[in-house]
């Protein structure tokens, strides 16, 4: 994410690094991240690795085709879409497992591209960084779809509920994505950020 307002270009990056055994998601039918040599360079000549992990381990999006049968793919999402200016919001004052409602964006500038801030990174690699997080409503959702909302970002797991408390099964995914809004999770290093004012924010994954 770049910050042009100020004089000199500040860059922050807001991924996770993938590594052997990080923090996935909790959940049988999640592989755990596994690294392994393959070339090494006193014997192959050439140093690499073999990665397996879920399309959905570290800081990453999800494109309608996650939820979303025929929706489109990563591979097709418009770099428009993924590259521009963003607008950031702390509601890092809510409450554990507090629900975001209509009130609380009602003030809002609701932009092509938001990022909400949860401070939820404090909990990276710990198993309550999946535990009560705050998390949007239904109302909420379609609120933002019906502002032209493209592209939502957070610190958090998830724009839904715990799965464990939740009537219906990830019902604000299925409207974000229903309505080709991209979903960015697991946001790193947003409470580095103090200005929150005048970022571009550039989302580049992997073109599988």
């Amino acid at each position: 994410m770049e910050n042009r307002t100020k004089p000199e270009t500040k860059y922050f990056d807001l991924t996770y690094p993938i590594e052997e055994g990080m923090l996935t998601y909790p959940v049988p039918w999640h592989p755990i991240v596994s690294v392994t040599q393959l070339g090494r360079i006193g014997v192959e000549g050439r140093e690499t690795r073999k990665i397996e992990l879920g399309t959905h381990t570290g800081t990453h999006l999800d494109a309608a085709l996650h939820f979303i049968e025929n929706g489109y793919g990563v591979d097709q999402i418009p770099l428009e879409t993924l590259i521009g200016p963003v607008t950031i919001f702390d509601l890092s004052h809510l409450l554990p497992s507090e629900k975001i409602e209509v009130k609380h964006l009602g003030n809002l500038p609701i932009t092509e591209r938001m990022i909400f801030r949860f401070n939820w990174g404090r909990f990276w690699g710990k198993k309550d960084y999946y535990k009560d997080f705050p998390f949007f409503s239904k109302e909420a959702a379609n609120y933002l779809v019906e502002k032209g909302l493209k592209l939502i970002g957070m610190d958090t797991p998830s724009p839904d509920g715990l799965a464990s408390d939740a009537e219906e099964d990830c019902p604000v995914h299925k409207i974000f994505l229903k309505h080709s809004i991209v979903i960015v999770e697991y946001l790193a290093n947003l409470e580095l950020i103090n200005d929150l004012v005048g970022w571009d924010l550039i989302v580049l994954p992997l073109k599988i």
